[in-house]
């Protein structure tokens, strides 16, 4: 059976395992897994956009393996359940991290089969391999569902159990920003959306200019972190900074998130070294002004670096994490809304 994408022949006797291996990827300490239909349609659109990630993607559905462009793919076959399928390929899935990877990002999307069930156990083991180990999973839109979107919310808590850090990118909320998009942009949207989040992840570990910040960082904000957030914001004039700090937290995706119940965060400040408005150390007030909002005396990082791509701009970026999220006010009219419809 041929791959189109890659022109790579997928051998039916090596049914759950890993069907094809990208020999040449490049050397990486990050790795992404795409899991089920909703994840591989996100990884393949970072593997299409982001560079310095590996990727992998895996399912039950051959055909979504096939028509994937990502060169390392995974088929399981699940005799009873796809919890069972990935428990039984337990060495195979553990032989994906015998490489370079320190830190493993798992994209699922919760309320279908393979994605809630199997995710849960690539997660936890990378875990177990001692590597940061992150996810990255959301919740459906309101059309797809009441019941999916309940079983995506437990999907969502057990998926929590097993990671350092998981990050919920809610999609009910997409509609808020994206109103007038059909149903077709709307899922590119959603896409789009993941790739940003791993693309800021990665960044984090790649200084644009002459800040010292490393993978180390990145692995003391989110080992054990709990339920994060990543996001930017961009301003300029008078206080840019308190600005881009407010645009990076006001997204609606952000929705049931306290942050400020943090007990780690990391800012990074994105600037022009060449502009007319460099940044200047009377602008770091404002960035102590934003800590005082915070309920304790969480670990901070916070780094200024260049990016000369942004003229006058400023671009922030924060990474939160081990803050308390509330799905609780949600629950309530999803539940009535199944009663409802028997």
């Amino acid at each position: 059976m041929e791959n189109k994408n890659n022109n790579q022949v997928i051998n039916e006797s090596e049914l759950g395992i890993l069907l094809t291996l990208d020999k040449n990827q490049q050397r990486t300490i990050t790795k992404a897994i795409g899991i089920g239909g909703g994840g591989i349609n996100a990884v393949n659109c970072m593997y299409q956009n982001i560079d310095g990630v590996n990727f992998v993607v895996l399912d039950s559905d051959r055909q979504q393996l096939i028509e994937s462009p990502v060169p390392n793919r995974m088929l399981l076959i699940p005799n009873t359940t796809h919890r069972s399928a990935a428990e039984e390929s337990e060495a195979d899935i553990a032989a994906l991290f015998d490489d370079d990877t320190k830190m493993v990002i798992i994209v699922a999307g919760m309320g279908g089969e393979t994605g809630t069930d199997t995710a849960p156990v690539v997660a936890r083991i990378a875990r177990e391999k001692g590597l940061l180990t992150i996810g990255i999973v959301t919740i459906p839109f309101l059309f797809e569902g009441s019941q999916k979107i309940l079983k995506a919310l437990k999907g969502a808590e057990d998926m929590g159990e097993y990671v350092d850090a998981l990050f919920i990118i809610d999609n009910r909320h997409l509609t808020e920003i994206y109103n007038d998009l059909d149903q077709t942009n709307t899922f590119i949207k959603a896409d789009e959306t993941l790739t940003t989040v791993v693309r800021s992840i990665r960044d984090l570990t790649i200084p644009k200019g002459p800040a010292s910040y490393d993978f180390n960082d990145l692995n003391t904000t989110l080992r054990k972190g709990g339920n994060a957030i990543i996001n930017s914001g961009y301003a300029v004039g008078e206080h840019r900074v308190t600005k881009a700090i407010e645009n990076a937290l006001e997204s609606p995706l952000l929705k049931n998130c306290d942050i400020y119940s943090s007990k780690k965060v990391w800012l990074t400040l994105y600037y022009n070294p060449d502009s007319e408005s460099p940044l200047r150390m009377s602008e770091l007030n404002e960035v102590h002004e934003f800590m005082t909002h915070f309920d304790q005396d969480p670990d901070v990082i916070w780094i200024p670096d260049h990016d000369r791509t942004l003229d006058n701009q400023l671009k922030v970026t924060v990474l939160a994490s081990g803050f308390n999220v509330s799905y609780k006010s949600d629950l309530k009219p999803l539940k009535d809304s199944l009663s409802q419809n028997g």
